[in-house]
C-alpha cells in the first residue's frame, strides 16, 4: 500500500497523545540504525508523517554535502526529527500547522552553488602574452576560440591575445556558456545569405567581354573568305611603348 503524505485529516490531534508520542521517543532524537530509530519510525507511519520525514531528509541532506561530495547523514538525520517531532507535538496538541516539507529543492541548490563560485580563477600571467603586439581583433580572436573550443592540448601560448584566453576559459566553463558561443556569438560571423549573393554578384562573369569580342570579329570577317584573319601583334620591349598602329616605338639600339 502506497503511503500518502498525511493519513490524518487537516485539523485532528493524531492517532497518539502527547504522552503516548513521547513514550515512542517523539520529541527526543534517536540514531539510526538502532531498535530505538525503527520504533520511532514506526510511529512516523502509523502518524503518516513517515513520507513527509523521508522528503525532508532528502532535502538536508543537499544542505548536509560538503565540497568534497560527502554527506553528514547523521546531522541531516537529527535535524529532520526535530522538524518533524515538533509538527507532531504541535499537531497533537490541537494546532492546525502545515506538515514540513523540504528545506530546499535540488535545483535551488545547484543554483546557489553556481553563484556562489564566482568568477573563473585566471590560468595565465601577462609573460605568457609576450608575442601579443596589443591590437584587438575581435573577429580573429573568435574564430581561434570556435577552433579550439574542444581541443585538449591548447595552451596559453597558442592564444592571440588575452581576451582570446580569457574568453575561451569561460565558454568552455559550463553548458550554458558553450551553448551561448554557439548560438550567440559565433554566428554573428556568417554572413547573412543577401551579402554572399551580393557579393557573388560582383564577381560573377557574364560572358558581357567574351560576346563583344566575338560580335566585333565577326563583323571583321564580312564580306571575306570566311576565314579568321591572323592579328600580327608586335610585343613592345617596354609596355605601354607603341604607336596607334600597335607598332613598338623603342629603337632597335638604344643609347
Amino acid at each position: 500500500m502506497t503511503e500518502k503524505k498525511s493519513d490524518i485529516p487537516v485539523g485532528s490531534k493524531g492517532k497518539f497523545t502527547e504522552s503516548e508520542l513521547r513514550a515512542r521517543f517523539i520529541g527526543s532524537i534517536r540514531s539510526d540504525p538502532t531498535e530505538e530509530w525503527r520504533f520511532k519510525a514506526r510511529a512516523y507511519k502509523e502518524e503518516g508523517v513517515k513520507l513527509a520525514y523521508l522528503t525532508v531528509m532528502r532535502s538536508l541532506l543537499l544542505l548536509c554535502t560538503d565540497y568534497d561530495g560527502h554527506r553528514y547523514k547523521e546531522m541531516a538525520h537529527r535535524v529532520a526529527q526535530v522538524m518533524i517531532d515538533r509538527y507532531l507535538m504541535l499537531r497533537c496538541r490541537g494546532e492546525t500547522i502545515p506538515v514540513p516539507g523540504p528545506v530546499m529543492m535540488e535545483s535551488s541548490l545547484q543554483k546557489q552553488e553556481k553563484a556562489s563560485k564566482g568568477v573563473l580563477k585566471p590560468t595565465a600571467v601577462k609573460a605568457d602574452f609576450s608575442n601579443w603586439d596589443g591590437k584587438i581583433d575581435t573577429i580573429s580572436d573568435i574564430n581561434w576560440m570556435y577552433n579550439n573550443m574542444m581541443v585538449a592540448d591548447v595552451t596559453v601560448d597558442d592564444a592571440p591575445s588575452p581576451g582570446a584566453w580569457a574568453h575561451l576559459q569561460y565558454y568552455r566553463s559550463n553548458d550554458a556558456a558553450m551553448e551561448d558561443f554557439y548560438t550567440k556569438v559565433y554566428p554573428r560571423l556568417i554572413p547573412a545569405k543577401a551579402t554572399v549573393q551580393k557579393l557573388a554578384d560582383m564577381f560573377h562573369d557574364d560572358g558581357r567581354t567574351t560576346f563583344d569580342l566575338l560580335d566585333r570579329l565577326l563583323a571583321e570577317c564580312e564580306g571575306s573568305s570566311g576565314q579568321v584573319p591572323v592579328l600580327s601583334v608586335v610585343l613592345p620591349e617596354r609596355p605601354g611603348l607603341q604607336d596607334k598602329t600597335g607598332q613598338s616605338i623603342v629603337p632597335e639600339k638604344m643609347s
